[in-house]
């Protein structure tokens, strides 16, 4: 027979165990590590640089003309956010849940539309700049460049360090804030130039004439070639001073006229870094690439820069270093992984004895082997999310292995020698073993197909469970027969083994039979734990945290000053801010804090201005205290800051989803819009539970509009657009030509010097010149207007919104309670607001979705699981009674959570749904046994009883190896297993309730099910 071959080759077993075991360990040992998994979003977002536009200018030049674009030409896109801002834009494209290259294709598109539209459409020198998000939490670093002054040579060391970073292996790209491009900047007055006769236009033109290499080419004499250069930007400050520039009177040298110095371009970001200078430099991450190995390359490279700090006269420092985390988190994770490894180890060693129990437990490493190798060969990483499905995965991965060797020790006792025994109790226990397995993966499969962030946070733990129970099933068929078969001898048990496994079977089986004679009470008993669970879902004794919050490593504090507020006056008051925050923290909690201005991320969206900036303090990974501990010591202090609009603080991990409330108001504007946004703000204030809303509508700089005096400019014989070049020079000035210094490329930008006017009524009072060098105010030539225009302006869908947001108090109600509560009064009060439409976002689209996602995927798994159950036992009744398995496992999750305090979120749903194949295995071995022996001839209860007394012991060994490999996960305390607790928590409170129902109710149910039902002997079949 083929089994008995199979089972005889005990040399071809172990050394396909020790293969795999060896690459295993190595693959292992290879993967990279990081805190979460890259992937694919299908999001991309397009930065719009345009410098000096207001913000409707940037919306009306750059955000329209991208979204006509995206609406018309680009297609399988699911939302278009949209914002716009004074000199800069955004646009974020989500595409919907296509496959990569159908992804890559429309970014393809993307970036050839753009090009084209850069050309066409978008203003002159305009170049749009399209980033790929892979990850919810990408891997980025600040290294802060910090020295004594800013000049030259502090910005060419800022430079060089980012060129440097980029080189380093793993590093996909380094932004950079408060590093601006070097220029040579030509200040001129215009009060000399008009004085005379000099047109500012003229004097920028003879600048952009003189101040340019040329290349002329090749020209032969006698027989040889020479080169043609024409050379106008060397010793670049002397050669522009020297230009002559005509006047009335003659000529003048440029550096009579103008200013020449060496800066850089209009600078909005700045940092400060133990009060001195700094420039923040952001290495990111490539996709795959080891976050460990990354933060060590940057170390070492910055140790090797300060100790060089003399003679470079700056100094490095690493504020965002996630190293310490991600090492803390993966040998919490690890730590859990072993200690459940021991503990069904010691589990399946009070059951079976030392040599059974190895035997078993040789499907852990087996097992984890082969999806260690699955995962090097698939490219993917050693996460926390990996080892999340290592943790949950572990009590099963001896499942079947336990059944088998049981199954074989049953053999043994009877009398059959070694070989025989196990080609016997495999033919008996293949299916079931096979079923239960199957059923198990039917439950986690349709978990791979979770999109979102949160299928992305989690999709690679039903990879890790599925591939790794499939590999323990190959162990438990093939590799553990033939290691019993060579191993295993009948010999003397320990005697207290022995009675305690008869002890168990004598007390179980009376206790079944007690069961059995009253049906009604067992039935009523299980009828109050149902309905006490559906009290305590009913009556909010279980409350809902949907996304419970990442563990954060340290927190920033947010400032916004009053519009035009200057950058230096920002910078002064969050030094202030830092030095009584820094009072806060006890001896070696704080690792360090910086200060950046100039840009800000307020409710997930970038705010850039010289009124923002942030405050970050990093904390040390073994602080007693914690940003969650801090932060609220931390909110008094900022409440007694004056002089402010808004200053806050909040962790430094980011939210994925958005607010619990975010609230997005569209319409045509007007009164309308403002009494519906009142209306609102007054519906929020009543809810006891909500508080910090905030209206995401700020005013921004204030603005002196111009319009050309079509009439007024013929009359005085001006060009138009000499009138346009003069205010473009009297405001940023216009760059008029380029050249390389040390590798390093350098802007010429000429411009007016703006005095310390007080008035912008000033601004007009300058002039414009004549041909004949007569001179024209431009208050005559142009039509002024002065107004607020807005900080933002925000598209949703190629639609302007206006969005309130505000947080919760969680342990009050929860994101989806209160979103319908406002829901339903909104409905009430909206008839009187018909041209506003309201749509809720941020936490509760992501919730929905999940809860969405989550449903269809538990009907996708049942159907599995009944498809693979009616396949085994040809029937369609037996099926939904294993099925009444899972409604008992979740009454044992709401229980548990009950008992533990535990809120219900996405996670804990995502164990429950999981849990369902889980929870029906044990179903299926007992099923199993007893319909044998109903086909061989016995009543229906005889049959459930003896199958219940012969499936205890294995139903008994993996339902406790299943929950102690768990348990330390679900009792983790630490701060690294926020996230994960959850689904660990589930699993173990619904495994263990429902395997005493199953031990006592199943079989009463299969009674009760089959009734007097005597299927016919199978030889009779």
């Amino acid at each position: 027979m083929w089994l008995t071959r199979l089972y005889d080759n005990s040399v071809l077993a172990n050394l396909a165990y020790s293969l795999v075991l060896i690459l295993g360990v190595l693959a292992y040992m290879q993967l990279p590590k990081e805190k979460a998994p890259d992937a694919n979003l299908n999001i991309i977002e397009i930065s719009i640089p345009l410098p000096g536009a207001s913000t409707e200018d940037v919306e009306r030049l750059a955000i329209d003309p991208i979204e006509r674009m995206l609406r018309s030409k680009i297609k399988d896109i699911e939302h278009v956010f949209s914002n716009a801002q004074s000199g800069a834009g955004q646009v974020t494209v989500v595409f919907q849940d296509i496959k990569r290259p159908l992804y890559e294709r429309r970014l393809l598109d993307v970036r050839r539309e753009l090009q084209a539209l850069a050309q066409t459409e978008l203003p002159k020198d305009t170049v749009p700049d399209v980033i790929e998000v892979n990850s919810t939490n990408p891997d980025w670093f600040k290294v802060l460049v910090y020295g004594p002054g800013e000049d030259d040579n502090f910005r060419r060391q800022a430079r060089q360090v980012q060129r440097d970073l980029q080189r380093l292996p793993g590093v996909l790209r380094v932004d950079t804030k408060g590093l601006e491009d070097p220029e040579l900047h030509v200040v001129f007055h215009p009060e000399r130039l008009a004085g005379l006769g000099i047109d500012p236009t003229a004097l920028a033109d003879t600048v952009r004439a003189y101040f340019r290499d040329l290349a002329a080419g090749m020209v032969e004499v006698d027989g040889r070639e020479w080169l043609v250069r024409v050379t106008g930007t060397d010793n670049a400050a002397a050669q522009l001073a020297a230009l002559p520039i005509i006047a009335a009177q003659g000529t003048v040298k440029l550096g009579d006229l103008a200013d020449i110095s060496r800066t850089s371009k209009k600078v909005k970001l700045g940092a400060r870094f133990r009060d001195q200078t700094a420039v923040v430099v952001m290495p990111m991450k490539q996709p795959g690439a080891n976050t460990l190995d990354v933060i060590d390359s940057i170390n070492a490279y910055i140790g090797q820069r300060n100790r060089l700090s003399a003679a470079t006269g700056v100094k490095l420092f690493l504020l965002i270093d996630t190293s310490d985390a991600i090492r803390d988190a993966l040998a919490v994770m690890e730590g859990h992984t072993w200690s459940g490894m021991a503990l069904v180890w010691a589990v399946t060693w009070l059951m079976l004895g030392t040599r059974l129990a190895l035997l078993t437990t040789l499907a852990v490493p087996f097992a984890l082997s082969g999806v260690f190798i699955a995962l090097q060969l698939s490219g993917q990483s050693l996460n926390l999310s990996v080892l999340l499905g290592v943790v949950i995965v572990l009590g099963m991965l001896v499942d079947d292995a336990v059944v088998v060797i049981e199954a074989i020790g049953q053999y043994l006792r009877r009398g059959l020698a070694p070989l025989a025994a196990t080609v016997a109790a495999l033919r008996e226990v293949w299916l079931p073993v096979a079923t239960s397995s199957l059923t198990t993966i039917a439950s986690f499969m349709p978990l791979m197909l979770v999109g979102g962030i949160f299928g992305t946070v989690m999709g690679v733990v039903p990879q890790v469970v599925c591939g790794a129970l499939l590999i323990s099933l190959v162990q438990a068929l093939w590799i553990l027969p033939t290691h019993a078969a060579a191993t295993v001898k009948l010999g003397a048990e320990a005697w207290w083994r022995e009675r305690l496994r008869r002890r168990l079977q004598k007390h179980y089986t009376l206790l079944l039979l007690r069961v059995l004679r009253r049906p009604g009470r067992a039935l009523l008993a299980v009828a109050a734990i149902f309905l006490l669970a559906g009290a305590a879902l009913g009556l909010g004794w279980v409350r809902f945290d949907f996304f419970p919050e990442e563990p954060n490593y340290g927190f920033v504090v947010t400032l916004e000053m009053p519009n035009g507020t200057p950058s230096a006056r920002t910078l002064d008051k969050l030094t202030e801010i830092e030095r009584r925050v820094g009072g806060l923290f006890n001896a070696g909690e704080l690792r360090a804090s910086a200060i950046e201005s100039g840009a800000v991320v307020i409710d997930g969206k970038y705010l850039y201005g010289h009124q923002y900036g942030d405050i970050w303090f990093n904390l040390n990974t073994d602080a007693k205290r914690d940003a969650a501990a801090l932060i609220p010591l931390v909110k008094p202090v900022l409440q007694s800051i004056t002089g402010t609009v808004g200053v806050w603080v909040e962790g430094d991990a980011p939210s994925h989803t958005g607010k619990p409330i975010k609230l997005m108001l569209s319409g045509v504007g007007g009164q309308e819009l403002e009494a519906a946004i009142a209306e609102l703000k007054r519906l929020l204030g009543s809810l006891p539970s909500v508080h910090d809303s905030k209206l995401a509508n700020v005013a921004g700089l204030p603005e002196l509009q111009l319009h050309l005096d079509s009439a007024a400019i013929q009359r005085a014989g001006l060009n138009p657009d000499a009138v346009l070049r003069t205010v473009q020079l009297l405001a940023d000035g216009e760059s008029v030509a380029r050249f390389t210094d040390q590798s390093e490329p350098v802007g010429v930008r000429v411009r007016a010097h703006n005095g310390n006017a007080t008035d912008i009524a000033v601004f007009l009072r300058h002039t414009v010149t004549r041909a004949d060098g007569s001179v024209v105010p431009l208050s005559q030539v142009l039509v002024a207007e002065q107004r607020i225009g807005p900080a933002s302006i925000v598209h949703r869908d190629f639609q302007r919104i206006v969005t309130l947001q505000a947080d919760i108090d969680k342990s009050q109600t929860d994101t989806l309670t209160i979103n319908q509560q406002i829901k339903a009064r909104w409905a009430a009060v909206s008839g009187r607001y018909p041209g506003v439409q309201v749509n809720f976002g941020g936490e509760i689209e992501a919730v929905n979705k999940g809860l969405s996602q989550l449903g269809q995927q538990f009907v996708l798994g049942i159907g599995l699981i009944f498809l693979i159950v009616g396949a085994q036992f040809k029937s369609y009744g037996l099926p939904c009674l294993v099925l009444l398995k899972v409604p008992m496992a979740f009454a044992g999750v709401v229980l548990g959570l009950l008992l533990s305090r535990e809120p219900i979120s996405l996670y804990t749903l995502y164990g429950a749904v999981a849990l369902a194949g889980i929870a029906v295995n044990s179903a299926i071995l007992l099923f199993s046994a007893a319909h044998d022996r109903l086909l061989g001839g016995m009543g229906v209860v005889h049959a459930a009883v003896y199958a219940a007394r012969r499936r205890m012991l294995p139903i008994l060994i993996t339902s406790l190896t299943t929950l102690v490999g768990l348990l330390p996960l679900a009792l983790a305390a630490d701060r690294s297993a926020t996230l994960w607790r959850p689904v660990a928590t589930a699993i173990v409170w619904g495994v263990g309730f429902s395997t005493l129902l199953t031990l006592f109710i199943v079989p009463l149910l299969y009674r009760l099910a089959m009734g007097g039902a005597r299927p016919k002997p199978q030889a009779a079949r």
